[in-house]
């Protein structure tokens, strides 16, 4: 039986993460109704207010709907808010991680550009000092490939910020999740960032000259560079 900690994140938030999981994984179905109450708090080893707080948390995220006299059911996938950092993490376990991982570069692939495109129309020259920051922080020697991880990231998610469009800004969640995902696989093929490092510095580059074309064009060029390396045959190869 698993055993919860309370910590920073509450435990009303590792009962709603527990559950969020089984219904990810399809141990919970959709249209199913959830056990009672009772037979959480036995089998979860919390309180009935624990509890409640939980199922709140899933109902808030989309994953539940309680219904007078007909109990608390499971939506369909429709309804998650998918792109919540949360909802990502809850999925960490699923099944299907290499479909998983392609569907967030596909809907990478879509909105990256734009937001590079974005940056370099509206970016501050503030921001670009940021982004250039991030992007010479890539260049450092790493002593943790959670460190590496952490530099690739800040630097996209800095482009992001610059755009200064606010529907982008929810989805640098699924940026954050998808980098998560391949980086380590670029960090075991390459033994680091290096081989990657001109495409970032090209798309840097264009965003300072303001040229939202070439900034676009170096961004699907990259993004189409890492989706080949971790989803085609024989992408291991690609410089």
């Amino acid at each position: 039986m698993k055993t919860f900690v309370l910590g920073d994140r509450g435990l009303p938030a590792q009962i709603a993460g527990e559950i969020g999981r089984r219904i990810t994984l399809g141990e919970l179905k959709v249209g199913e109704i959830l056990p009672k109450e009772s037979e959480f708090l036995t089998s979860l080893r919390v309180s009935r207010t624990t509890l409640r707080e939980a199922l709140k948390i899933l109902s808030t995220k989309g994953f539940i709907e309680a219904k007078p006299r007909l109990g608390t059911r499971v939506r369909s996938p429709e309804f998650w808010n998918t792109l919540d950092p949360v909802v990502l993490a809850w999925q960490g376990g699923a099944d299907d991680q290499d479909a998983l991982a392609e569907e967030l570069f596909e809907i990478r692939s879509a909105v990256e550009p734009l937001a590079a495109g974005l940056a370099a129309r509206r970016g501050s020259a503030a921001e670009y000092a940021q982004i250039r920051a991030a992007f010479s922080h890539m260049t450092e020697e790493h002593a943790t490939a959670e460190a590496a991880i952490e530099a690739d990231i800040s630097f996209h998610l800095q482009i992001f910020q610059a755009a200064h469009n606010r529907f982008l800004l929810p989805v640098s969640s699924v940026i954050r999740a998808a980098l998560t995902i391949s980086i380590p696989k670029t960090l075991k093929t390459f033994g680091g960032l290096q081989h990657s490092l001109k495409m970032h510095e090209a798309i840097i580059d264009a965003i300072e000259a303001r040229d939202e074309t070439r900034a676009s064009e170096a961004a699907t060029l990259l993004i189409s560079a890492t989706y080949q390396r971790n989803f085609s045959l024989g992408g291991g190869d690609t410089p």
